[in-house]
């Protein structure tokens, strides 16, 4: 019997800048088990049709026959066209995109007018269904996005610039399987990603002497 591949789908960026590092370290632990990725533009990112084993989710994660673990919470940017007249500031609040038409993944993206409050709302939607067309838009000047900062890791963009966006909630990033799983590692594969998102943290923030 071959290997048993274990499959992790996502929509849009992984695990961010943790993807290389989990890949590569889970291949290390685990070299008859190859841990495969798979992008599927879909809310579940493949795991309601079987595509996948596990799946990462960032939000709020679909009760009914799903089960899920956090694993870390990413903060959110503003992603700007180089256009635009908030392009040039370190960082963006809510009130700053009041106004202005959002650029919104309606199938996998996180954000949606429930971020702002009633009285100081995006002044429209322009609804896009991926990430690539998300930029396009963004980087024409159509309006403006919001996502995580896994995005600006894995998604520099001619023309796109990410901004902290200051007043926001965080984002939680989930590991989310069926139930019951079809996979007998999925449980081992979220301890091992959790770990490995805490080590390279302390590794961010921990000064380096010479």
């Amino acid at each position: 019997m071959g290997p048993w591949p274990l499959r992790l789908g996502h929509a849009w960026s992984a695990l961010g800048r943790r993807t290389a590092a989990v890949l590569h370290r889970w291949q290390q632990l685990h070299p008859q088990m190859p841990l495969q990725l798979l992008r599927t533009d879909d809310s579940l990112a493949g795991l309601a049709q079987g595509r996948v084993d596990a799946v990462i989710l960032r939000g709020p994660v679909p009760a009914t026959g799903i089960q899920h673990t956090v694993l870390f919470h990413e903060k959110r940017n503003a992603a700007l066209s180089l256009h635009s007249d908030l392009a040039e500031r370190m960082e963006i609040t809510l009130a700053d995109l009041t106004g202005r038409t959002l650029i919104m993944n309606t199938v996998s993206g996180t954000t949606s007018l429930r971020l702002w409050p009633p009285e100081r709302q995006p002044s429209g939607i322009a609804e896009v269904g991926n990430t690539d067309d998300w930029l396009a838009a963004i980087a024409a000047d159509q309006g403006f996005g919001v996502t995580t900062t896994a995005t600006a890791d894995v998604y520099p963009y001619p023309g796109v610039v990410y901004r902290p966006l200051a007043d926001a909630p965080s984002v939680p990033v989930s590991l989310a399987w069926s139930d019951p799983s079809g996979h007998p590692a999925v449980a081992d594969l979220a301890s091992f990603i959790r770990e490995t998102a805490a080590d390279l943290s302390t590794d961010a923030t921990t000064p380096r002497h010479r």
